[in-house]
């Protein structure tokens, strides 16, 4: 899964990126919803959604969204489990992934409203983070 891994190495190097941000900020410029790196061990097949390009204020973002995290979700499950399409053990992991996902989705959406109704907000700003172990 050759797509699968450049994934991977895009999104490490987005976290790279972005932890290389963060610490080079001072320290009086962080809010508090600053960007907080976390590392997950070897155990773990991890994506991470983007949707900064969004604007998830709206039904049609929302959606584009929802349809990132599902492909997210499918891809994460099939490199941790290595199961077969119609396994127990391949939907039982998309049904954990999802509701892990949809929590998160909805806090990126109130976010979203908030920001556009009054231009700030107390929920920080981040990417939709998918998490199975393997």
């Amino acid at each position: 899964m050759n797509y699968g891994k450049a994934l991977v190495a895009c999104g490490a190097i987005l976290v790279a990126s972005a932890a290389i941000g963060v610490t080079a900020a001072p320290v009086h410029a962080r809010s508090p919803g600053s960007v907080v790196i976390v590392a997950h061990s070897d155990n773990f097949v991890v994506r991470r959604v983007s949707y900064a390009d969004l604007n998830i204020a709206s039904e049609p973002g929302v959606r584009d969204l929802t349809h990132r995290v599902g492909w997210a979700v499918v891809d994460v499950c099939n490199d941790a489990t290595a199961a077969p399409a119609m396994s127990f053990e391949l939907r039982n992991c998309k049904t954990k992934a999802w509701g892990a996902a949809r929590p998160q989705i909805s806090l990126a959406v109130q976010r979203a409203h908030e920001m556009a109704s009054t231009g700030t907000s107390s929920i920080a700003a981040a990417a939709i983070t998918i998490t199975v172990p393997q």
